[in-house]
Order: structure tokens, then sequence, then C-alpha cells
């Protein structure tokens, strides 16, 4: 299935800090753009010789204001598209910062890590100082650890990303937590395979007369097999593992297999039912049977052995775990690494050309389809808005053009359409002194009259009772305050600059 999600390496706080610049600034833009929009579809609606409905004077109004208006009016402010715009943009304008704050998360993702110097696998002809690899240095440590953690990070990581266990072709010098094998990464691996053949022994029969049994019947390679196993002070045993290589001797330097054979009970007391195992490598098997060649098998085997315990049991008393088919093929595979890596945490090359670079897990941002869309919606009303805005400008436009050839001068251009609280105010004020009829007198078409031309000269101007026996409260000037004179006839032939 596809994800619609996207996924970034930028960090997720600045990730939300640049959604949020994006929406305040989108829904700014809009209330902006909006507020223009309803000025002038008013305008063209008068300079058609229509009449505006109130509602549709509102300007751009935010959520509370525009419930008001419905409750109070039953329609929509601003009209019916512009209406809609108003309470897109209030839920919008909730929900961006919601979705920002819980879509925009982050989230661990494979990536690759610049690789310095660590444990690499070199499987050239005799490379090796030494045949057979300790099982007790940091190198065994590191490689165990490198499977472990990248096997860990397939229970946090998305579908349908995977760490890889196996043979590392190289790990950080750190064992880096965040190690996460890939394809380029994993050279191959051990893979050990039940061969379904149970047997049951009594609790007095000692290790040695199992792991002959075992051998006779084939289900050990040679009778110079490994074993590891935990007894008391009576020879009473329990988790007894065995083990052989299929070579039969140090002196056969040759590519291996082993066979395991464990015990599947914990009690000391009680007969033991050993399963047997067979261990083959996959992958790139000629590289890995180049490394395996140079090991004295037997004696390695011999010097794993003990770790046996540690990787099939999970503690005293305890029956085998259910991890044991796992932990023994990275058990292996740590084997190998440490034999390819000669045993060293410190080369600083790569090898047949590998790049130099190894499989990590990074914190990246993922965003979900939900806050996606969102961003898409917001910025399409912002251009639908927009849109709408030149073509209202565009119909201005064409009535003074068309006014001018016609020489038409009945209806020009009109100005001061209130479209927000200010601009109400002046209209009350403008209106307020036409009343009083004795500030101005109508001559040959030019007048000088006491009103302010702008909402910045309405600090002059004030709310007060003028009639209090029913109440009544109006705009008036401030006693004191000199109004400008303004010449010619306000609503007819001054084009107000707003």
């Amino acid at each position: 299935m596809v994800s619609l999600s996207i996924t970034s390496t930028i960090d997720p706080g600045l990730f939300r800090i640049a959604l949020r610049v994006y929406f305040i600034s989108a829904l700014f833009l809009l209330g902006t753009i909006g507020r223009q929009c309803c000025k002038l579809a008013a305008k063209v609606d008068l300079l058609q010789g229509q009449t505006v409905s109130i509602n549709r004077m509102t300007g751009w109004l935010q959520a509370r204001d525009v419930t008001i208006v419905l409750w109070k009016l039953r329609r929509l402010p601003g009209g019916v598209w512009l209406g809609l715009m108003m309470i897109i943009t209030s839920i919008l304008t909730l929900t961006a910062d919601l979705a920002v704050t819980g879509l925009v998360k982050p989230v661990n993702l494979p990536a690759l890590c610049p690789f310095t110097s660590g444990l690499v696998l070199d499987w050239s002809t005799d490379v090796e100082t030494f045949s057979a690899p300790p099982p007790n240095g940091y190198p065994a440590l590191v490689a165990a650890n490198a499977q472990v953690y990248s096997g860990q990070w397939n229970s946090t990581l998305p579908y349908p990303y995977e760490c890889l266990v196996g043979i590392y072709r190289k790990i950080p010098v750190d064992g880096d937590p965040y190690f996460c094998g890939n394809e380029q990464d994993v050279l191959g691996g051990w893979e050990c395979t039940d061969v379904n053949k149970d047997y049951n022994f009594s609790p007095d029969q000692s290790p040695i007369e199992i792991g002959d049994w075992l051998y006779t019947n084939g289900l050990q390679y040679y009778p110079n097999a490994s074993s590891v196993d935990y007894g008391d002070r009576l020879g009473n045993t329990a988790h007894l593992a065995i083990w052989s290589s299929s070579a039969l001797s140090d002196e056969t330097l040759e590519p291996f297999d082993v066979m395991v054979s464990v015990d599947l009970n914990g009690d000391k007391m009680g007969q033991k039912t050993m399963k047997t195992y067979k261990c083959q490598v996959t992958g790139e098997v000629d590289s890995i049977n180049r490394i395996l060649s140079q090991m004295e098998s037997v004696s390695t085997l011999d010097q794993w052995v003990d770790g046996l315990e540690g990787i099939l049991y999970m503690g005293a008393n305890t029956e085998i775990s259910k991890y044991a088919q796992g932990n023994l093929e990275q058990y292996l595979n740590s084997l190998t690494m440490v034999q390819g890596g000669s045993n060293s945490i410190l080369s600083n090359y790569t090898v047949d050309g590998d790049h130099r670079f190894y499989g990590c897990v990074t914190e990246m941002t993922t965003l979900s389809a939900a806050i996606i869309a969102l961003v898409v919606f917001a910025g399409l009303i912002l251009l639908i808005t927009t849109a709408y805005w030149f073509i209202l400008l565009g119909s201005i436009g064409r009535h003074a053009l068309f006014r001018r050839i016609r020489a038409d001068g009945s209806r020009k251009n009109i100005k001061p359409v209130p479209d927000s609280t200010l601009s109400w105010i002046l209209q009350a004020a403008r209106e307020a002194s036409m009343t009083n009829g004795a500030n101005y007198t109508y001559g040959d078409g030019s007048m000088f009259l006491g009103v302010p031309r702008r909402e910045e000269e309405l600090r002059g101007w004030s709310f007060s009772i003028t009639d209090s026996v029913n109440g009544v409260a109006r705009v008036v000037r401030r006693r004191g305050d000199t109004a400008p004179l303004m010449h010619e006839n306000v609503f007819v032939n001054y084009e107000y600059k707003h």
C-alpha cells in the first residue's frame, strides 16, 4: 500500500515552526485579501445600481463574529461565497495549529552514517595472523551488540523498513547503538535448521555418553565435539549443549558447517531432551568461506563453547529460550566477524570497493496525509480568494474605463465603503455631520464640511449620550476639536483614500 506521508531529515521542532509560520502567513493574507474582496464586492454591486444587504457590509470576520452575524441576521456575513470562506478560515485557524502539534512527529528511520574506522571484514588469502578468533575480546562484543541493536530496531521501525541481522562487512568502532544493517552491510549469515530428531536421555547418562550416542546416530559430525553444561557437586547436569565442526581436525583448513545439540529442559534431576540444529552459511558464501577456511574450526568451537549456555537459556532452572535458534545464528555470526576482522576494531579501510557508510537509524520528521492536505487546502483557498480579488478589481477598472469613454459622471468609483469597525465608525461620524444642516450649505457644488476624511481623524470624536431622556447615544465631535475642511461633496466627488 502506497503511503501518503512524507518524511524529512529536518528537525521536527524546526518543521513545526516552519509550518506554523506558513499557516499564520497564509491565514493573515487570506484575511487581508478577503477584507478587500468584501469591500470590492459591495462596490461592484453599488456601481451597478444594486442595493447591498447589510450582512454583506460586515467586512472580514473571525469565528466569534461570524457566529453572531449568523445568529442575529440569519445570513452569512459578506455573502454566500465570502461567508463560507470566513467559516473555513476560522476552522482552519484552529485545526492548523492542532494538526501541526499532533501530526508533525519525530520518527526513527533507516539512513546512512559515515564510517571512519572499526571492525572490517577482509577475506583476502592469508590475511589473518591467528587461526582461532578470541571469544572474550572487545571485537566479539562489538560484533554481538551490532546484531542486537540492528534486530531491536525492527520493533520500532514502521513498515516496510527493516534492519538486517547477519555477518556485516563493517561495524563502527563504538558499536553504534543506532546501527541498522542494510543490504549493502550484510555479507551473509549463518542459518540453523532443526533436523527434527529430538531424543530423550535419562538423568544418569553423562554428557560424554550423550555426545557419543549423538555422534553414532549422525547427530554430531565427529567425536571431538565440544560441550558445556551446568552442574552441581553431585554430578547432576542441565543445560547441556554440544557442537562440532564438519572439518575433521584443525589441520583441515576448509569451509565448515556446525551441528549443535541442545537440552530443551532445565531440570538437573529430570530427563534431557536433546534437539539438534544443522548450521550453514548463506549469502555471499564464497567470501564467507574464505574467512572460514583460515580458521582452525575444532579449536575455535572449543574456545567459544562456554558462551552457548548464555545464549540458549535464560538462567538457572530455565528451559531453552524461545530465542535460542536466532541467538545461536548470531553467535556464529559474531565468531565469523571476529575472525574476518582480525580481532581488530581499528581498521580504517573497506574491502572490494565497499562505500564508506554503514546503515544506521536516525530521527526524521514525518508528515501525515492530513497535515499535507491542510497545507495544500490553505494554499488553494488563498489562491482562489486572490483570483476573486483580481476579478473584482478588473470589474471596477472596467467601470472606470467605460465611464471615461462615455464621459458619464453620474456614478463615480465609490471609495468610502465600510468594511471594518473603524470604517463603520467613520461612516457614522460622516452621517452625523451630514444630519447637522447648520454645518454646511449647498452652493455651486463646492462646500466646506466639518467631517472626518480619514480614520486617523476619529481621534477627535467620541461616543456620547445625546438624549438622556430616551437613553440615546451617538458619535459626536469632542468640544474644542478642530475639524478639517473638506471641499466638494463627500459622497459624490471626493475619492476617499483608504
